[in-house]
């Protein structure tokens, strides 16, 4: 009976050490599995975060004079084309941007097969697509029919 228990008991603290260990194992597996492409985007989309928020709270300290217009220009030139490369970098390690361009492309071609052939006075100035009922903006486009 004592051993019956001993191998219950021992049973019970593998299974435990089991059940609070495999997380941590699979962590590590998985951190090793990423790739070091993986790796790039992370870092990339991570810098490109980063760049959006230092032009943010430029803007912000700009405009609670903070920030005189000079440094302002300049600083915002420099983290413009900081962030540019970064997209450039993301675009070219993101399998997914090809995609997003054809994309774009496509939706564009479809626009404008569908787009019915206005006249001048109804047509939206943006898109050209026929005002519909008596909107505020082109159904198509989201342009205002209001001036502005």
């Amino acid at each position: 009976m004592l051993a019956l228990d001993m191998v219950v008991l021992v049973l019970m603290a593998v299974g435990l050490v089991v059940f609070l260990g495999e997380p941590l194992v699979r962590r590590h597996a998985s951190e090793l599995l990423q790739s070091s492409s993986e790796r790039e985007l992370e870092q990339l989309t991570l810098q490109k975060e980063t760049l959006y928020t230092a032009i943010h709270d430029l803007d912000f300290d700009y405009h609670t004079g903070k920030v005189d217009q000079h440094d302002y220009t300049e600083l915002r030139h420099d983290l413009e084309e900081e962030a540019i490369q970064t997209l450039r970098q993301l675009d070219a390690v993101d399998p997914m941007a090809a995609l997003d361009g054809e994309l774009e492309r496509q939706i564009a071609v479809l626009r404008q097969s569908h787009l019915p052939h206005p006249t001048r006075e109804d047509g939206c100035p943006s898109c050209g697509a026929r005002r519909q009922d008596d909107g505020n903006f082109c159904a198509y486009c989201g342009q205002s029919f209001r001036p502005a």
